[in-house]
Protein backbone atom coordinates (compact mmCIF):
# COMPACT_ATOMS: atom_id res chain seq x y z
CA UNK A 1 0.00 0.00 0.00
CA UNK A 2 2.67 2.54 0.85
CA UNK A 3 4.24 1.52 -2.47
CA UNK A 4 0.81 2.54 -4.61
CA UNK A 5 0.85 6.00 -2.58
CA UNK A 6 4.35 6.94 -2.94
CA UNK A 7 3.72 6.04 -7.59
CA UNK A 8 1.09 7.96 -7.15
CA UNK A 9 2.55 11.21 -5.12
CA UNK A 10 5.80 10.38 -7.61
CA UNK A 11 3.18 10.62 -11.05
CA UNK A 12 0.86 13.30 -9.75
CA UNK A 13 4.20 15.97 -9.52
CA UNK A 14 5.32 15.17 -12.67
CA UNK A 15 1.98 15.22 -14.00
CA UNK A 16 1.77 18.65 -12.47
CA UNK A 17 4.95 19.94 -13.88
CA UNK A 18 3.72 18.55 -17.33
CA UNK A 19 0.31 20.39 -17.15
CA UNK A 20 2.03 23.72 -16.24
CA UNK A 21 4.40 23.42 -19.04
CA UNK A 22 1.28 22.76 -21.35
CA UNK A 23 -0.23 26.32 -19.81
CA UNK A 24 3.51 27.93 -20.24
CA UNK A 25 3.27 26.84 -23.84
CA UNK A 26 -0.50 27.83 -24.35
CA UNK A 27 1.02 31.35 -23.57
CA UNK A 28 4.19 31.45 -25.62
CA UNK A 29 1.52 30.42 -28.48
CA UNK A 30 -1.22 33.32 -27.85
CA UNK A 31 1.18 35.63 -27.42
CA UNK A 32 2.73 34.98 -31.22
CA UNK A 33 6.05 34.88 -29.86
CA UNK A 34 7.51 31.82 -32.11
CA UNK A 35 6.36 33.76 -34.95
CA UNK A 36 8.17 36.85 -33.65
CA UNK A 37 11.05 34.66 -32.77
CA UNK A 38 11.76 33.67 -35.77
CA UNK A 39 11.48 37.18 -37.57
CA UNK A 40 13.93 38.00 -34.45
CA UNK A 41 16.59 35.70 -35.45
CA UNK A 42 16.61 35.84 -39.24
CA UNK A 43 17.01 40.14 -38.50
CA UNK A 44 19.99 39.36 -36.11
CA UNK A 45 22.57 36.98 -38.74
CA UNK A 46 22.85 34.78 -41.68
CA UNK A 47 26.03 32.84 -40.48
CA UNK A 48 25.04 29.53 -39.87
CA UNK A 49 27.12 28.71 -36.48
CA UNK A 50 25.95 31.64 -34.76
CA UNK A 51 22.18 31.26 -35.48
CA UNK A 52 22.89 27.82 -34.58
CA UNK A 53 24.33 29.14 -30.99
CA UNK A 54 22.30 31.76 -30.45
CA UNK A 55 19.01 29.04 -30.86
CA UNK A 56 21.29 26.56 -28.23
CA UNK A 57 20.84 29.33 -25.76
CA UNK A 58 17.47 29.81 -26.56
CA UNK A 59 16.66 26.36 -26.20
CA UNK A 60 18.30 25.36 -23.03
CA UNK A 61 16.62 28.18 -21.30
CA UNK A 62 13.30 27.22 -22.93
CA UNK A 63 13.69 23.74 -21.89
CA UNK A 64 13.96 24.43 -18.22
CA UNK A 65 10.55 26.03 -18.03
CA UNK A 66 8.77 24.57 -20.97
CA UNK A 67 8.56 20.51 -21.42
CA UNK A 68 10.51 18.83 -24.14
CA UNK A 69 7.23 17.91 -26.26
CA UNK A 70 5.46 21.18 -25.66
CA UNK A 71 8.62 22.49 -27.27
CA UNK A 72 9.49 20.28 -29.74
CA UNK A 73 5.93 20.66 -31.14
CA UNK A 74 5.85 24.09 -30.98
CA UNK A 75 9.23 25.60 -31.90
CA UNK A 76 9.97 23.03 -34.81
CA UNK A 77 7.39 24.47 -37.54
CA UNK A 78 8.57 28.04 -36.64
CA UNK A 79 12.67 27.50 -36.47
CA UNK A 80 13.12 24.73 -39.27
CA UNK A 81 12.36 27.35 -41.99
CA UNK A 82 15.17 30.01 -40.24
CA UNK A 83 17.83 27.13 -40.05
CA UNK A 84 17.38 25.95 -43.69
CA UNK A 85 17.45 29.42 -45.30
CA UNK A 86 20.59 29.33 -43.48
CA UNK A 87 21.78 26.29 -45.03
CA UNK A 88 21.52 24.09 -41.98
CA UNK A 89 20.60 20.62 -42.69
CA UNK A 90 17.00 19.90 -41.09
CA UNK A 91 18.35 16.25 -39.71
CA UNK A 92 20.78 17.85 -38.14
CA UNK A 93 19.28 20.98 -36.83
CA UNK A 94 16.70 18.42 -35.48
CA UNK A 95 19.06 15.95 -33.64
CA UNK A 96 20.89 19.15 -31.89
CA UNK A 97 17.32 20.69 -30.91
CA UNK A 98 16.86 17.41 -29.61
CA UNK A 99 19.68 17.11 -27.37
CA UNK A 100 19.34 20.43 -26.22
CA UNK A 101 15.84 20.34 -24.95
CA UNK A 102 16.12 17.00 -23.25
CA UNK A 103 19.44 18.58 -21.38
CA UNK A 104 16.76 21.41 -20.28
CA UNK A 105 14.03 18.78 -18.70
CA UNK A 106 17.27 17.55 -16.38
CA UNK A 107 17.73 21.81 -15.15
CA UNK A 108 15.59 23.36 -12.24
CA UNK A 109 13.34 24.72 -11.94
CA UNK A 110 11.19 22.71 -13.65
CA UNK A 111 12.99 20.07 -15.24
CA UNK A 112 10.70 16.85 -15.07
CA UNK A 113 13.62 14.28 -15.41
CA UNK A 114 15.27 16.39 -12.49
CA UNK A 115 12.02 15.89 -10.21
CA UNK A 116 11.70 12.00 -11.51
CA UNK A 117 15.26 11.36 -10.22
CA UNK A 118 15.17 12.76 -7.46
CA UNK A 119 12.14 11.14 -6.60
CA UNK A 120 13.00 7.72 -7.14
CA UNK A 121 16.60 8.33 -5.53
CA UNK A 122 14.76 9.76 -2.58
CA UNK A 123 17.12 12.51 -2.22
CA UNK A 124 16.63 16.64 -3.02
CA UNK A 125 16.80 18.17 -6.53
CA UNK A 126 19.49 19.98 -5.46
CA UNK A 127 21.63 16.98 -5.03
CA UNK A 128 20.19 15.60 -7.74
CA UNK A 129 21.70 18.39 -9.96
CA UNK A 130 25.24 18.76 -8.19
CA UNK A 131 25.59 14.82 -9.19
CA UNK A 132 24.52 15.93 -12.57
CA UNK A 133 27.17 18.42 -13.44
CA UNK A 134 29.66 16.19 -15.47
CA UNK A 135 26.89 15.38 -17.30
CA UNK A 136 25.89 18.59 -18.23
CA UNK A 137 29.38 19.40 -19.13
CA UNK A 138 29.57 15.91 -21.46
CA UNK A 139 26.38 17.35 -23.09
CA UNK A 140 27.61 20.52 -24.17
CA UNK A 141 30.65 19.50 -25.21
CA UNK A 142 28.62 16.62 -27.78
CA UNK A 143 26.61 20.07 -28.75
CA UNK A 144 29.69 22.02 -29.35
CA UNK A 145 30.99 18.81 -31.85
CA UNK A 146 27.59 18.62 -33.38
CA UNK A 147 27.60 22.49 -34.25
CA UNK A 148 31.37 22.56 -35.13
CA UNK A 149 31.25 19.39 -37.26
CA UNK A 150 27.45 18.65 -38.68
CA UNK A 151 29.03 15.70 -41.14
CA UNK A 152 29.03 13.84 -37.25
CA UNK A 153 25.33 13.93 -37.03
CA UNK A 154 24.46 13.36 -40.63
CA UNK A 155 27.39 10.40 -41.24
CA UNK A 156 24.44 7.44 -40.84
CA UNK A 157 21.49 9.08 -42.33
CA UNK A 158 23.31 10.35 -45.84
CA UNK A 159 24.26 6.83 -45.98
CA UNK A 160 21.04 5.77 -45.38
CA UNK A 161 19.55 8.25 -48.04
CA UNK A 162 22.20 9.11 -50.28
Amino acid sequence: MRTLKDSAMDIGSIMLIIALSGIIGYGIVYDRVPQKLAEFLIGITANPILLQLIIVVFLMIAGMFVETTVLALLLTPILLPVVTSVGIDPVHFGVLMMTVVTMGIMTPPLGVALYTVSSLMECSPEETTKEAIPFFIAILAVVGIMIAFPDLVLFIPNLIFD
